[in-house]
Formats: C-alpha cells, structure tokens, sequence
C-alpha cells in the first residue's frame, strides 16, 4: 500500500497508511483542498482531486492556505503553512530582551504577552498556521528576564536596606 503525506499545521506529516488518510478525512482533518501526496505522483495535488478518493465524501471546511514552494526538478511542491507574526514577535522581544540586559523587563512583558495572543491565535484558527515552536520560544524568554529582573531588584533591594551595596 502507498505511504500517503498531507498538509497540515505542522507543515508536511506522514507518511500515513490509506486507511489513516481515510480515517483523517472522515474525522474532517483532511479536507479536500489539503494537498497530498505519494511516491509516484508528479507533484502536490489538493485531496478532492485524488482519483483514490474520489468516492469518499470530504468534509466541507474551508480551504487551508497554501503557497507551494518550487523545489529542485524531481522533487515535489511542499506547501507552505504561514507563520503567526504575533509569534514572531514574541521571539523577537524575548531574544533581544535577553541580549540587553538593562531592558529585559521592557522588552520581557511583551514578549509574554504576543506569546499568550500567538498560541491562542494558532490554536483558534480555522486554517492551518505555524509558529507555535516561536511563541513557546518567546514565552520562555520573556518568563525568564521578567524572573531575572524581579531576582535583581530583589537582591538589590536587600543590598541597600542592609548597607551593602
């Protein structure tokens, strides 16, 4: 049997079984604009055009976002999930929070923040979105400089009242 790969959030999954590609298009994770493919096929063909599934019923959900990615000759098109510029942001802030430490808590709260909006962004969203691995990153960071901050003037803080500074 044909070892089948489909589109998904997390960018290319499989290689799944047809009878687990059947079972995804039932339970409406498959739906017929996410693109599939198998070794043999030219390139990424969205599901509702797959003569093996022509007589199973898709679920009708509307159509993830792909932008196909031209590979080299003889490869197939991968498609491209679009990432969550909220995560991105998160990531951003949290690394150059990190890099300057004189405004880790400036740059920590929103990192926190775009990285709480992103995941809920990513998990509400009704087409397939990337970025949760950046959103985690940013959530992490930020957490850190905000506890490092809060550390420093505590230490500080016990440094002045006790004289020595």
């Amino acid at each position: 049997m044909p070892q089948w790969y489909y589109g998904s959030a997390a960018g290319q999954s499989g290689p799944v079984e047809e009878h687990e590609i059947r079972a995804l298009i039932a339970a409406g994770t498959v739906v017929p604009e996410t693109l599939v493919w198998r070794d043999g096929m030219k390139d990424w063909t969205p599901m509702r055009a797959v003569p093996e599934f022509s007589g199973q019923p898709l679920a009708a959900y509307p159509a993830p976002y792909h932008a196909p990615f031209s590979g080299a000759p003889g490869y197939p098109v991968i498609p491209v999930i679009p990432n969550s510029g909220l995560a991105i942001a998160s990531m951003v802030c949290g690394i150059v929070g990190i890099c300057t430490c004189y405004f880790a808590i400036f740059l920590g709260i929103p990192a926190v923040i775009c990285g709480h909006m992103a995941l809920s962004q990513i998990n509400n969203s009704q087409l397939p979105m990337g970025g949760r691995g950046m959103a985690i990153a940013g959530l992490v960071l930020g957490y850190l400089e905000i506890l490092i901050t809060v550390g420093f003037g505590i230490f500080l803080g016990i440094a002045i009242a006790t004289g020595n500074p």
